[in-house]
C-alpha cells in the first residue's frame, strides 16, 4: 500500500505522521504539493490531505469515479463512496482508495479492511431498528457504523456476513435490502421491468442503473421530460394539468407514471418533477421542492419533499428517494433461502 501526503504542510507535521503510521503499513510513501487532475493509482492507496487540500482531492476523485459529489453528515464525498467522519473509500481501475482528511486525530481507515457488508433498513427508524438488529449485531461481535441515508432509509456498514447472519437478520426485521440498492434492483427484479420519467434529475436514475451489469433485464429504457412540451407529447400529461397545477406537482407526477408505463410496457415507473435549483423557487414552491411517485400497473404513490443543498445534491437526494420509495412500494427486499 502507497500513502500519499497531499499539501505542502504534511513534510513539517511530524506529530501527526507518527500517529497514523500507528494504524497502517504501508511499502511506499511521497508528497505532492498539489494533486493530479490525471490521478491513475498503480496499487492500493491512502490518500492524506488537510483543510485546504482536500475539497480539490475529494472533486478529482468523483470524477474519476464517474459520481457526483455529495453532502453526508456535512462531509463532501462522492455519492456511492463508504464513508465515516473524515474519511472516504472508493475503488478506482480496481485499487482501493481511501481519502482521509487529517487534522488532530486519526478518522477510520477503510483501507485496511476494505471489504465491508452495506445492510439498507427500509419503514424503520433508527432507534426502532438498532432495537432489533443490535442484539445479532453484538452476539456475533461486529462493528458497525449506522447513518441516515438521504432517501430516507437506514445504512449500516459492517464486516462481510455469513448467510447464517444474514437470516437471522432478516428474521429479525424484513425490510431489508443486503448491498448496493442499484445493484439488487438488476438482480432482483427481473422478469419485471422499472423505467423513470426524469425532470429536475435529467436521468440521474437510469444513468445509475445501467451502470451496474444486467441492467438490461429490467430496463428497456426512460424519459428525461426536462421541457413542458415532452410532458405532453412523449408522456401525454394534459396540457390542462400543467396550466392549471404547474410542473411540479403531484397531479403532473402522477400523469408522468402512467405515461411512463404506457410508452414503455414497463411493470414499474418512477416519476420525478421538482426545482433543483440555484434559480426557479417561488415562494410557494421554493428550490428543493420535489414531487417524486412511483407506480405499477394497477396502483400509484406521490410524495412531496423539500430538500436542502446545492444542485447536485438535491438530484441525488431526489433520485435516492425515489429509489427507497420503488424498494417499499415493490417490496423489494432481500431474501435468503
Amino acid at each position: 500500500m502507497k500513502i500519499l501526503f497531499v499539501g505542502k504542510e504534511w513534510r513539517f507535521k511530524e506529530a501527526l505522521k507518527e500517529e497514523l503510521f500507528r494504524y497502517v503499513h504501508f511499502d511506499s510513501l511521497e508528497y505532492l504539493n498539489n494533486f493530479d487532475i490525471n490521478f491513475s493509482p498503480k496499487e492500493d492507496t491512502l490518500i492524506v490531505t488537510n483543510q485546504k487540500t482536500y475539497p480539490l482531492v475529494a472533486r478529482i476523485i468523483a470524477r474519476l469515479s464517474n459520481q457526483n459529489l455529495v453532502v453526508k453528515n456535512d462531509f463532501l464525498v462522492p455519492e456511492n463512496a463508504k464513508f465515516s467522519k473524515n474519511s472516504f473509500y472508493i475503488k478506482i481501475n480496481g485499487y482501493n482508495i481511501n481519502i482521509i482528511l487529517l487534522e488532530k486525530e486519526v478518522p477510520e481507515i477503510f483501507i485496511i479492511t476494505p471489504e465491508y457488508e452495506e445492510i439498507n433498513i427500509f419503514r424503520f427508524d433508527k432507534d426502532s431498528a438498532l432495537m432489533f438488529l443490535e442484539p445479532i449485531l453484538n452476539a456475533h461481535k461486529l462493528d458497525y457504523t449506522i447513518i441516515e441515508n438521504e432517501g430516507g432509509f437506514l445504512q449500516i456498514f459492517t464486516e462481510p456476513l455469513e448467510e447464517s447472519i444474514k437470516k437471522e437478520l432478516l428474521n429479525a426485521l424484513p425490510y431489508i435490502v443486503f448491498g448496493n440498492v442499484f445493484e439488487h434492483i438488476v438482480k432482483n427484479l427481473p422478469p419485471e421491468k422499472i423505467t423513470f420519467a426524469e425532470s429536475c434529475t435529467g436521468g440521474l436514475i437510469a444513468s445509475n442503473l445501467t451502470k451496474i451489469s444486467g441492467s438490461s433485464h429490467c430496463f428497456d429504457g426512460s424519459v428525461v421530460s426536462y421541457a413542458n412540451w415532452v410532458k405532453e407529447e412523449w408522456l401525454g400529461v394534459s396540457h390542462q394539468t400543467l396550466e392549471k397545477y404547474g410542473a411540479v406537482s403531484e397531479q403532473t407526477v402522477k400523469e408522468m407514471l402512467l405515461g411512463a408505463i404506457e410508452i414503455s410496457k414497463a411493470n414499474y415507473a418512477i416519476a420525478v418533477s421538482g426545482i433543483a435549483g440555484p434559480t426557479g423557487g417561488t415562494p410557494t414552491k421554493p428550490v428543493g421542492t420535489v414531487y417524486i411517485g412511483v407506480a405499477d400497473r394497477k396502483s400509484l404513490k406521490v410524495e412531496l419533499h423539500h430538500f436542502k443543498g446545492d444542485r447536485n445534491y438535491i438530484q441525488y437526494q431526489a433520485m435516492m428517494t425515489g429509489i427507497r420509495m420503488f424498494i417499499d412500494f415493490s417490496q423489494l427486499y432481500s431474501k435468503i433461502s
